[in-house]
């Protein structure tokens, strides 16, 4: 793949470093999509030249139709997620899980799995041939109000080995092509011992297969999804070839943000089910 066309979520430009009009356009994006913070996916684009304001402004009306949101829904509920096996008693706060840090945890999941899941939908229907009758589904409520998330961590401001864990968690659905370390992971960082919980109770779930699988499940529901979604979008959509192929290659790679929708929604549910267990 070009080096034009990748997605480095690591080397992407913060959040808190944008300003003048970049800073205006991610402040209309959390809005829009109702969102607590900006993706990789947007904080990326700011680098190619023009590609931002062009990507959000054929994109803003896809996401304000609330259609990406109605899709994801349909398509999770034919996805079996990669959950991982029950925890036992007091398994997170030996891990060093505070009751009160359990809904932060959640917080950032939900947060995450709002936004991939979106951008997964939306960016699809920008990319994708239309076919079929234009998305018209009922949309789901808006979320509650956010409560404020810790910093995401750079590597600076982590201890080596939490580093190396971040990256033996990263391999799950990634493939040698797309070694981008995923946001998700630096945010969670703040919790290493809840890392080692999530790694160990992945790991069974690659080796057995459930990890690609629901990957498969997850883009053959977005390409059926996508084409009703593309009938949505402005008739004209200008932007920059490196953006379009950025986009195309994000929501289409089995390594990108499909395979951390499937694996963040498996994570919410696990935590779901263990919150009583802290």
């Amino acid at each position: 793949m070009s080096e034009g066309y990748r997605h480095d979520p690591v080397s992407a430009i913060a959040e808190a470093e944008a300003t003048g009009e970049t800073a205006a356009i991610f402040a209309d994006i959390r809005q829009t999509m109702q969102i607590p913070l900006i993706t990789s996916i947007w904080r990326t684009l700011a680098g190619v030249e023009g590609g931002l304001r062009a990507v959000w402004a054929v994109a803003r009306p896809l996401y304000a139709s609330g259609q990406p949101d109605a899709a994801l829904c349909r398509v999770l509920e034919r996805v079996v997620l990669p959950v991982p096996g029950p925890l036992v008693p007091g398994q997170l706060g030996r891990a060093g899980v505070r009751a009160g840090d359990l809904p932060t945890v959640r917080a950032i999941l939900d947060a995450y799995n709002r936004s991939n899941g979106l951008n997964l939908m939306a960016l699809t229907g920008l990319v994708a041939t239309p076919a079929g009758l234009p998305a018209n589904h009922p949309v789901p409520p808006p979320p509650s109000t956010w409560p404020i998330l810790p910093p995401l961590l750079a590597q600076a401001d982590m201890a080596a080995d939490t580093w190396t864990l971040l990256h033996h968690l990263n391999r799950f659905g990634a493939t040698p092509d797309e070694p981008g370390l995923a946001t998700l992971w630096r945010h969670l960082a703040h919790w290493p011992g809840l890392l080692a919980v999530i790694h160990a109770g992945l790991a069974p779930l690659r080796k057995d297969g459930t990890i690609q699988r629901s990957i498969r499940q997850l883009l053959a529901g977005v390409r059926a999804e996508g084409a009703s979604l593309a009938r949505l979008r402005p008739e004209r959509i200008d932007m920059p070839e490196a953006a379009r192929a950025m986009i195309a290659h994000y929501v289409r790679h089995p390594g990108l943000v499909v395979r951390m929708v499937a694996i963040g929604h498996g994570l919410a549910h696990w935590l779901r089910q263990a919150e009583k267990q802290v």
